[in-house]
């Protein structure tokens, strides 16, 4: 976490000392003045505060074919992502409205887990053991993983879209910018279709994935960031 993670959480719970909450007006209105100095002092807006930012676990390259997923995983939790290497490795950071940033860190992990598991089912099946060259197995494997990225886009978007608001996404992404303002774009991998039996085969799994809304796995749509 770093150090501008830390002083946002600290405010974030020096604004929650409210009188709802159990404290006295005197500690209320002293947590309020010092949650306004720290927001001075560390020259942080309301929308630093507002936003949430949530890392998941460690990624891939950017460029991986599953990379595709995590721009679509945003665009369902009105969070924006970006890809955060360090000393520790890389990862996957969401910014947004509570409780945006952990549905898309629980998503990832839901989606990325599935699709490995079910690349560990295609390398068992006859397709993949019948090819003969590394080049021919990592091109069906290539093709495995694109078909079940496509299929998991179009099924999370479907899931999610009563919930999609571009307005909270579009502030989220302005918050990312102005936090990661040297951030570069990198664009996925796209994978020249070289064995449509296995695209097909990744297309088909994709169906199985079970997708819930929420963290708990709630079964109903949460608001997130605005949705409605």
């Amino acid at each position: 976490m770093t150090g501008k993670q830390k002083i946002r959480d600290r405010i974030r719970q020096l604004r929650e000392m409210t009188s709802a909450r159990g404290c006295t007006e005197a500690e209320a209105l002293a947590a309020a003045e010092k949650a306004a100095k720290l927001m001075h002092d560390h020259g942080l807006s309301e929308a630093d505060i507002v936003m949430e930012e949530k890392r998941s676990g460690r990624a891939g390259a950017g460029k991986a074919i599953r990379a595709k997923l995590w721009p679509v995983i945003a665009t369902c939790t009105n969070t924006a992502p970006i890809i955060l290497e360090d000393a520790t490795g890389t990862t996957v950071s969401f910014i947004g409205v509570t409780p945006g940033p952990d549905i898309a860190v629980y998503l990832r992990d839901v989606c990325e887990r599935a699709l490995d598991r079910s690349i560990r089912e295609f390398k068992a099946g006859k397709f993949y053991r019948r090819r003969r060259g590394l080049a021919s197995k990592r091109a069906a494997v290539a093709d495995f993983s694109a078909g079940f990225v496509n299929r998991l886009s179009y099924r999370l978007i479907d899931t999610f879209r009563p919930v999609m608001d571009r307005a909270a996404r579009d502030t989220a992404i302005a918050t990312r910018d102005q936090r990661y303002s040297g951030s570069v774009s990198v664009a996925p991998l796209s994978a020249p279709l070289r064995h449509n039996e296995a695209r097909a085969a990744g297309w088909i799994a994709g169906k199985d994935v079970t997708l819930a809304h929420g963290v708990g796995g709630s079964a109903a749509p949460l608001q997130i960031g605005g949705g409605s």
